[in-house]
Parts: C-alpha cells; sequence; structure tokens
C-alpha cells in the first residue's frame, strides 16, 4: 500500500492506580485496567461492575463500552446473564476508503492462533454503486472455518466499511453462516452486494466440489 505519511496512534492506557481500589478488594493491572469477570462484574468483588475503556483486556472503542454499559443495567437490574463473550465487535478505521475488521479478519491471524480456514473475497471494482460514486477501490473479506460456512472474522475496504460490516458481525452473533448471506437478497445498487458476493463465492465453490464428485 502506497502512502504520503504513516499516523502511529498508540492509543491510551486506564489509570486507576490512584482509586484505592483494593480497598474495595478489586484486582487491577496496571496500564491495563480493572478486572472483570463474564458478566463485567469486577474482580475480587461481584458487587461492583466496571465498564469501558478503564476495563482490561477489552476493545477501547465507543461503541463497546456503550454496549457493556447496556451489559450491566440489564445483568444488575434486571437479573440477566448476558455476557462479554457473547460480544462480536467491530473496529474500524475511518480513512478514505473506510478499513473495517471483526473476529479473525485475516489468514495470518488465523494461522497465528492455529486455525484452519478458507477465505472468501468479493471486490468493489464491478459494484455498481461503488463504480457510481468513483468509490470502486476496495473489497470484502470473509473468513470461514475450513470445510464450513461458519464465519470467523471478515475485513472490509470500502467507503462503506463501517456500514457494511454490521451485517457479518450480525450473522456471526446470530450463528448464520456465509450460505445464509448469499441467499439474502440486497438491494441494487448497494456497497452491500459485495458482502453477498462472499457468500455467492462460498456458493458457487461448493457446486464446483459438486461438479467433481459427480464425474
Amino acid at each position: 500500500m502506497e502512502c504520503e505519511c504513516l499516523l502511529v496512534a498508540t492509543g491510551r492506557a486506564p489509570n486507576v492506580e490512584k482509586l484505592n481500589l483494593e480497598a474495595a478488594g478489586i484486582e487491577y493491572e496496571v496500564g491495563k485496567g480493572v478486572k472483570v469477570n463474564d458478566l463485567a462484574q469486577t474482580v475480587g468483588n461481584p458487587n461492583v461492575y466496571a465498564v469501558g475503556d478503564a476495563v482490561a483486556d477489552v476493545p477501547r472503542l465507543t461503541h463497546m463500552s456503550g454496549e457493556m454499559a447496556k451489559l450491566v443495567v440489564q445483568n444488575a437490574l434486571f437479573d440477566d446473564d448476558w455476557k462479554l463473550s457473547s460480544f462480536v465487535v467491530p473496529a474500524v478505521a475511518y480513512t478514505e476508503p473506510e478499513y473495517a475488521t471483526a473476529g479473525i479478519y485475516s489468514e495470518a491471524l488465523a494461522a497465528k492462533k492455529g486455525i484452519e480456514v478458507d477465505v472468501y473475497r468479493a471486490g468493489l471494482e464491478h459494484n455498481d454503486r461503488a463504480i457510481l460514486e468513483s468509490n470502486n477501490v476496495g473489497f470484502c473479506k470473509i473468513v470461514c472455518a475450513k470445510g464450513t460456512d461458519e464465519i470467523l472474522g471478515t475485513t472490509i475496504v470500502a467507503e462503506r466499511a463501517g456500514e457494511m460490516i454490521n451485517e457479518v458481525t450480525l450473522a456471526m452473533k446470530n450463528k448464520i453462516g456465509l450460505k445464509g448471506i448469499g441467499r439474502n437478497i440486497h438491494s441494487y445498487p448497494t456497497s452491500g452486494e459485495a458482502v453477498m458476493g462472499c457468500g455467492i463465492g462460498y456458493i458457487n465453490s461448493h457446486w464446483k466440489t459438486l461438479e467433481k464428485t459427480t464425474e
């Protein structure tokens, strides 16, 4: 990728050391934040909840903080058991084009975790909406568990990647496979057809397998 400059955003670290959390029995890690369990209760004191950027080992994203707050209200006030581990969290860099990821979003990350995958890709070069708006540089890539349509993650580079990724995370959250996305009718002309294109790619690849087995 060619560029004129490189922005290094090193993020931010929570500052909780001076809150005297030890007095409440709450555990934390310097530089990482307050430790919580799957219900967002603080480790060491389940009567206290923590959310957002002050929590250790969670994505430091505005929408993540908001979702954690909703989880705490449901769990603390309405006796729910909504779990942080059920979250599928998208991340978006609002560049031009936008860059969005979720889950195990690349072959390299899958390999690092020792997971075998199949990857389906649809470019925007032939997407009519992108062509009409002169934004047809980009792609949608969806990573599935090897030999299945189980979606593990995605990378989208597109003008509306931040909007497009929500369809994929919804599918991941609700255990809808890539075949289901491919069989879902998408409005025309929309950038979201690239997401559908990955689903069609999955379906077509299995037709080819079927053809080989019947020859």
